[in-house]
């Protein structure tokens, strides 16, 4: 019930991860602090997205220039450090999508951190992101920037920062 997946290492080390099929992705209710990166940024990580199967969420429309924009910060987001393993939508009943990225979207004042599959959940389940994190997502310099680098620190992300080397 297991797949295995080969990583192989700059120093030419290779180890081998057993993952389960289906790991349903942790849940954290829209808006409540994030403790998944650890207690050390927790106080500035807000949760935005984090769905199961065994709560129920808000539902809605979300405005299509906010869903575009969402897209293009999720194709290559900052991410202070990088887990293995995926994270499959528990909502799905076939054939689930997975995800294993993170987004950081710095509104000035704190950290909203949504998975990769918050795109999926709008599109395949109609779910409706916090008006908040929509208006932070539309203000969002890209993630590649010293804008959003500096965005970051002004809102608490200092010790993501010092912790992703």
């Amino acid at each position: 019930w297991c797949f295995t997946h080969r990583f192989r290492w700059p120093a030419g080390r290779v180890i081998l991860v057993v993952i389960p099929p289906k790991i349903p992705l942790t849940y954290f209710a829209d808006l409540s602090p994030c403790t998944y990166f650890g207690n050390d940024s927790a106080s500035s990580l807000v949760s935005v997205g984090w769905l199961t199967d065994m709560e129920a969420f808000d539902r809605g429309p979300t405005p299509p220039e906010a869903y575009a924009k969402l897209n293009g910060l999720i194709v290559d987001p900052w991410q202070p450090t990088v887990f293995l393993g995926v994270h499959h939508c528990a909502l799905c009943q076939f054939d689930p999508p997975a995800g294993s990225a993170n987004l950081f979207v710095p509104d000035g004042s704190r950290i909203l951190v949504c998975p990769e599959l918050i795109l999926h959940y709008i599109a395949a389940h109609h779910y409706r992101p916090p008006t908040v994190f929509l208006d932070a997502v539309m203000a969002c310099p890209n993630t590649r920037t010293m804008e959003f680098k500096k965005l970051l620190l002004q809102s608490g992300g200092r010790s993501l920062v010092r912790n992703a080397g």
